[in-house]
């Protein structure tokens, strides 16, 4: 389960108020990528998760899922 802060972004990112848990079953079973893409999204950065985890990983030396 994802804690707040980010389900909140999710939500807005899915078109729901930000305190409207009706979909966070949904929200929990998606993909780590897809959670960090609809985040990234939502917060204005588009089109460069894949690049950001690349980075991440190469930086901390560290396997992403």
């Amino acid at each position: 389960m994802y804690p707040e802060w980010i389900l909140k972004n999710i939500r807005q990112n899915l078109g729901l108020e930000p305190d409207d848990t009706s979909q966070d079953d949904e929200i929990n079973a998606m993909s780590k990528q897809e959670v960090f893409e609809r985040y990234l999204t939502w917060q204005g950065i588009i089109g460069y998760s894949d690049r950001i985890i690349s980075v991440i990983e190469t930086i901390y030396n560290v396997e992403l899922d």
